[in-house]
């Protein structure tokens, strides 16, 4: 499982969470760009990061893989 979300990190939408240490996660993005999110790990710390707006409005585009995976 870990191998698996390490490609995410490392070839896939989570490209821009990759720091240069060994990191595994996921990304996500609800329906019509309402929320997005990356929860990441590595050996030594777990983190997680939502974006969205507070009133249930869409965002413009952002995905879990973009913004969320930056911050």
């Amino acid at each position: 499982m870990v191998r698996m979300m390490e490609g995410v990190v490392y070839g896939g939408t989570g490209r821009r969470a990759d720091f240069g240490r060994p990191a595994a996660g996921k990304t996500g993005t609800s329906q019509d760009w309402r929320d997005a999110w990356f929860i990441g790990f590595t050996p030594d710390f777990a983190a997680g990061v939502w974006v969205g707006n507070d009133d249930g409005e869409p965002m413009a585009h952002v995905t879990g893989g973009t913004l969320s995976a930056e911050i």
